[in-house]
């Protein structure tokens, strides 16, 4: 008997051969495998650099569509087996930024004061967000929707992190490749499952869903030449100090 995922609801209605779930079961495995590593790598980096690497809007969406598609709404229990890690993670990475974001933010006192505060409001108002995004068009497409526009958020404003901070403390090129090559295994994961079953699957051909695919992709190949110019000035400084 062949071991897989729990079947989705487009699965369990189509019944497709062992190989196909073999690959789609290994992307979506591969995929939370890397981002699983992207996070502990966040959490390691930001006790090293004593600052912490995910900005806080993202981490305040990312925190919430977790929270809300692994406790409250999965749309299958394979989301919740593959996504369930980065949840806890996030806890940590959450931690980390209460922990030394009070220092980084010493020139803005009314933030530092009330990281706690803040941290708190920002991820309910994007659970307040994403829950009207779900009563609106459905938990399964909220799901995919939403955890693309997540990551661009995260992709993007690691790189403005970078540039408005003019150092690499709390980033590193480990947490930029397993982000990169994870985000990457789910873009293939749906292009596998159009490409099986394109009737069950016609939201990925839509322009919304190319414009996502093609904006996280190239928002995640900028950040490196972002991150190597940053790093160079940090080396520079370091030689003639």
């Amino acid at each position: 008997m062949k071991l897989h995922l729990p079947l989705n609801a487009v699965d369990r209605v189509n019944r497709p051969p062992v190989f196909y779930l073999t690959v789609q079961d290994g992307l979506i495995l591969t995929s939370s495998v890397l981002w699983t590593i992207s996070y502990i790598l966040y959490v390691r980096q930001a006790f090293r650099d004593r600052n912490y690497g995910m900005p806080l809007v993202p981490l305040w969406a990312n925190f919430a569509w977790e929270f809300l598609f692994t406790l409250v709404c999965p749309t299958s229990a394979a989301q919740v087996i593959a996504f369930g890690p980065w949840l806890v993670i996030d806890l940590f990475i959450i931690y980390t930024t209460l922990q030394f974001g009070p220092e980084q933010w010493r020139h803005a006192p009314m933030v530092a004061e009330n990281m706690g505060t803040i941290m708190a409001i920002g991820i309910l108002f994007m659970m307040a967000v994403f829950w009207a995004v779900i009563k609106t068009i459905g938990s399964e497409k909220s799901s995919f929707y939403i955890a693309y526009g997540v990551q661009i958020l995260i992709s993007a404003y690691s790189i403005a992190h970078l540039v408005k901070r003019g150092h690499t403390a709390g980033h590193s090129w480990g947490i930029w490749f397993f982000r990169t090559t994870g985000t990457g295994a789910t873009i293939c994961q749906f292009l596998w499952k159009y490409w099986h079953y394109p009737a069950n699957y016609r939201r990925i051909s839509e322009p919304l869903t190319m414009f996502l695919f093609a904006a996280c992709v190239s928002i995640d190949l900028i950040y490196p030449f972002v991150y190597a110019a940053v790093e160079q000035k940090e080396m520079m400084k370091m030689k003639y100090m």
